[in-house]
């Protein structure tokens, strides 16, 4: 027999609420088009005004939108269906706030006029924001106006702010360079473990601030030694992250750090325990504070590391592969095992010895469980390198763009 269908509460455009029997909660009823059949699924309320509102939101975000529709709900359906998955979803959050703080949630898609977003623009530049961070809030709206397929024009690049409104554009920042005896002292220094592995894992390969974050062990191809920054499920952006030979000192520092299961367990799988850079900026500042260490940035340690390469004298075509900035031109036909076993090898070598040398001037061991075998060959090899040169040679940087990246 049928199910005997319930007393309708309250329609909304082809939608019903109802009671079901043997629950307390109010359910959502509607006409499936693509069974002909009648649909329900909970509210999780058993108050009649909690489910009206709750499907009136419902019906709201999956309609069609358009320039007509609430600048509020355009922006909570892109951030619930896109960016509340991803690590930035406090940043994507905190622009919609923003967006909708100035413009007012009701305020329909079409009152964006160009000379309403400037005068966005404008008030956050008389409290002090940069016309950078008026871009990213800028870039929120523009995301969710493309997701919900809303054909809305607006500003929102920092150059197209600057150019079009005559705002004033930041000045490109350049992260500072680290001598190595400021990176000996940092690492030296009493600090949180994470920041540390955090330093540790960009000197080692020179990646993206966001990459020491995301890294896993199961983005290692330990046969190969191999690993590839961009983790299973990113999609490649301009910002591309390679797939980089590992070297042994950061080879030695994973191995460790997985031996220690309760840590990674701890950290969720994850080498470096923060969930996000804000962190790693606020622990940085404490950490360069106490070491008594000039302004660093989280980028510091992929010119430094870049800087390392360039002095050993990895080829530009090798060190742009190694960083990102071209992509790697190599046959793969069955996974990792056809990689030609040349690849990087240099880039690698080069971080290698730069380890080595760096490790009699840290007061803390760089290992715990002692110098591994590759490095400490590596370093009873450039003894007398640093003998003959002395210290400081290794801290002079002849060429101001030395370690520039991008």
């Amino acid at each position: 027999m049928p199910r005997p269908r319930s007393e309708p509460l309250w329609k909304f455009e082809g939608h019903w609420i109802a009671h079901e029997p043997g629950t307390k909660n109010l359910y959502h009823f509607w006409n499936d088009s693509r069974t002909g059949r009648t649909s329900r699924k909970s509210l999780g309320t058993a108050d009649i005004e909690s489910a009206k509102r709750l499907l009136a939101e419902l019906i709201i975000q999956g309609a069609p939108k358009t320039c007509n529709t609430p600048l509020a709900t355009v922006l909570e359906t892109y951030l619930v269906a896109q960016t509340d998955k991803q690590a930035s979803k406090v940043q994507s959050r905190n622009g919609a706030k923003k967006l909708i703080l100035h413009f007012g949630g009701t305020a329909k898609v079409s009152s964006l006029t160009e000379d309403r977003l400037r005068e966005f623009a404008e008030a956050g530049i008389a409290r002090g924001e940069k016309l950078s961070y008026i871009a990213r809030t800028l870039v929120v709206l523009h995301a969710a106006l493309a997701f919900c397929g809303v054909d809305h024009k607006v500003i929102y690049t920092e150059a197209q702010m600057a150019k079009r409104w005559r705002l004033p554009k930041n000045p490109p920042k350049k992260a500072r360079i680290p001598t190595d005896d400021e990176v000996a002292k940092l690492l030296s220094s009493e600090m949180p473990e994470d920041l540390r592995r955090f330093i540790l894992i960009q000197l080692a390969t020179g990646g993206r601030p966001q990459t020491a974050l995301d890294l896993t062990p199961e983005q290692r191809a330990r046969e190969a030694m191999l690993v590839d920054l961009n983790p299973e499920g990113r999609v490649q952006t301009k910002k591309f992250r390679p797939n980089i030979r590992v070297s042994g000192t950061l080879t030695a520092l994973l191995d460790e750090w997985e031996a220690e299961t309760q840590g990674m367990a701890i950290r969720n799988g994850h080498y470096c325990g923060y969930t996000s850079l804000a962190g790693v900026r606020s622990a940085l500042r404490r950490a360069i504070k106490k070491a008594g260490i000039n302004h660093l940035s989280q980028y510091s340690f992929r010119h430094k590391a870049t800087t390392v390469m360039r002095r050993a004298g990895v080829t530009e075509d090798q060190l742009a592969v190694f960083i990102g900035h071209k992509r790697q031109d190599v046959r793969t036909t069955a996974g990792y095992g056809e990689w030609d076993p040349s690849y990087l090898r240099e880039a690698a070598a080069a971080i290698d010895k730069w380890f080595a040398n760096m490790e009699p001037r840290m007061a803390v061991p760089l290992f715990s469980q002692g110098i591994p075998k590759t490095i400490r060959e590596l370093k009873n090899k450039n003894r007398q390198v640093l003998v003959s040169t002395g210290a400081g040679e290794a801290n002079r940087t002849p060429d101001p763009n030395l370690g520039k990246v991008m």
